[in-house]
């Protein structure tokens, strides 16, 4: 009797701690982060970590300047930016890695490179 006593109460004890890591991985704080971008001067701001889209889209503009006249936005992951003068491309990614190469596709120019990129944490 003594050993199935202790195997309930591994197994309650299980139980438990397996549906409060699953409580704690549901609810994984959301943050976001921006790029704005002027895709005539080159000019870029960037914000990371921040609890709404609105407040990251707000502090990559005012990182940027007045001209700006691209933001994008991401959530819990990563953005890129890749332009070669022409043209620009934007992409996002759960890495920097994945961001990066991601845009770097979306630029069909020979001389695209990275202008820009940012993680959220």
């Amino acid at each position: 009797m003594r050993a199935t006593t202790i195997a309930a109460t591994v197994f309650i004890l299980f139980f438990a701690l397996a549906a409060d890591a699953a409580a704690a991985a549901g609810s994984r704080k959301q943050l976001w982060g921006a790029i704005a971008y002027n895709s005539k001067s080159g000019a870029y701001g960037f914000a990371v970590d921040r609890a709404s889209k609105r407040a990251a889209e707000g502090e990559a503009f005012r990182r940027c300047g007045n001209d700006c006249d691209v933001t994008r936005t991401f959530r819990n992951s990563c953005g890129a930016i890749a332009d070669d003068e022409r043209q620009f491309a934007w992409s996002t990614g759960a890495t920097r890695e994945m961001a990066e190469q991601k845009a770097l596709e979306k630029c069909t120019g020979s001389a695209c490179k990275i202008i820009v990129w940012a993680c959220t944490s």
